[in-house]
């Protein structure tokens, strides 16, 4: 029985970080994501876990700490459906503090590794305002 109490304790304690992220607390969102990952490493919402921690800085605008969280995700969990985003939104936050070369090579890196997908798209039309 104690497993299904754990599972409804790992899927509040996600619900309630993604619900703050999205009331537009980062400052807060990130320390529940955080705890999250401490409390549930390898749950299957560690990795979107580990990406809102990225996004939180993103939304801060403070880019370099972004791309670190963003980096995370692709190292701890190759395997997890959030990669892609993960390279857009890395390559994104590089341009944002102008390293050019290193957003282009994430860019290009989403349009070969996930073609036809909604993030290639994206990093095709932000390729395009690189100059």
């Amino acid at each position: 029985a104690n497993d299904t109490g754990k599972k409804l304790d790992k899927e509040n304690a996600y619900s309630a970080a993604y619900q703050t992220f999205q009331q537009g607390h980062y400052d807060k969102a990130r320390s529940k994501f955080q705890k999250f990952l401490e409390n549930f490493p390898n749950s299957e919402y560690s990795d979107n876990a580990q990406f809102w921690i990225g996004e939180c800085y993103f939304f801060e605008e403070k880019y370099e700490e972004a791309i670190l969280e963003y980096d995370k995700v692709t190292k701890n969990y190759p395997n997890g459906n959030k990669v892609p985003y993960a390279l857009l939104k890395q390559g994104l936050a590089f341009n944002k503090i102008g390293d050019k070369t290193s957003a282009k090579l994430l860019l290009q890196q989403v349009i070969k590794n996930y073609p036809n997908t909604s993030q290639a798209r994206i990093a095709r039309s932000s390729l395009q305002e690189i100059k």
